[in-house]
């Protein structure tokens, strides 16, 4: 009985080798397939780092450049049924942020986009709620006719408690509203997801590029699809400034409280 038991995998990999067994079949086996995320950062100039950070956990996962000159990457180490957003830096003060812009389909058999009367209502609802901070902009509001995601970039830049002079405190964040009636709400499931959370002076402030990019957010990595390769990821503009790119920004949703105690930065 234990000999059968020991002929079975020879058996089976004779058949494999006579008839041939499927690709995907024998990278499994051999290990090939593990989960992870690939591309090509084009130029790659200045490349220091690449990541990929699962927002829910905010676990983050560092990657390797694989060739520096070619700007190939390559994040193992994933785990499958997750959700990742990827990190480029160049430098210390360049970075580009895939952000996950995605919402649920609405319930119209046609889906219908959001109209700028929609836009505006949220822009306004938006604006109401942020009460610490002087300077709200509202990078991007996209989604449909009854779930939108909306990308803010805020500053507090008044005195707060235990603040020292030139201190302030930069926020950006991802809000998910929903109509379920006839009125635009802040989901109740959820607060919202904190992207950056950072107390600092005004002068490292002013020296920040941060470029968000919907197309390389939310990042599916399946059993069925667990190597996902991006292809060419264009190098993010070093200009100083907090920016989204790949997306039109809300008509009317960029809009900033004036800082009373400070300048712009």
């Amino acid at each position: 009985m234990n000999r059968n038991h020991t002929l079975y995998p020879t058996v089976a990999l004779l058949v494999a080798l006579v008839f041939g067994a499927p690709a995907e079949t024998t990278a499994q086996a051999k290990g090939l397939l593990t989960p992870r995320i690939t591309g090509v950062v084009i130029p790659a100039k200045g490349l220091t780092a690449v990541a990929v950070i699962e927002r829910k956990t905010r676990k983050r996962t560092t990657g390797k450049i694989v060739d520096p000159a070619t700007g190939r990457f390559a994040v193992a180490g994933l785990a499958t049924g997750k959700i990742y957003d990827l990190q480029i830096d160049f430098g210390g003060s360049c970075r580009l942020e895939g952000i996950n812009l995605k919402v649920p389909r609405s319930d119209y058999v046609e889906e219908q986009p959001l109209a700028a009367e929609d836009i505006e209502v949220i822009t306004k609802k938006v604006n109401r709620l942020n009460k610490f901070e002087d300077e709200v902009r509202i990078l991007t509001i996209q989604g449909n006719i009854q779930h939108a995601a909306i990308l803010i970039s805020k500053l507090r830049t008044r005195p707060f408690f235990g603040s020292k002079p030139g201190e302030l405190i930069w926020r950006a964040e991802l809000w998910h509203f929903e109509r379920p009636e006839e009125t635009w709400l802040k989901r109740t499931d959820e607060l919202f997801t904190v992207l950056y959370r950072e107390r600092m002076q005004r002068s490292r402030y002013i020296q920040k590029s941060v470029t968000f990019d919907g197309r390389l957010g939310g990042i599916s990595v399946s059993s069925k699809l667990p190597r996902v390769e991006l292809g060419r990821i264009a190098a993010p503009s070093t200009k100083r400034g907090v920016r989204l790119r790949g997306a039109k920004g809300a008509p009317g949703a960029d809009k900033k409280k004036p800082a009373k105690a400070a300048g712009k930065p």
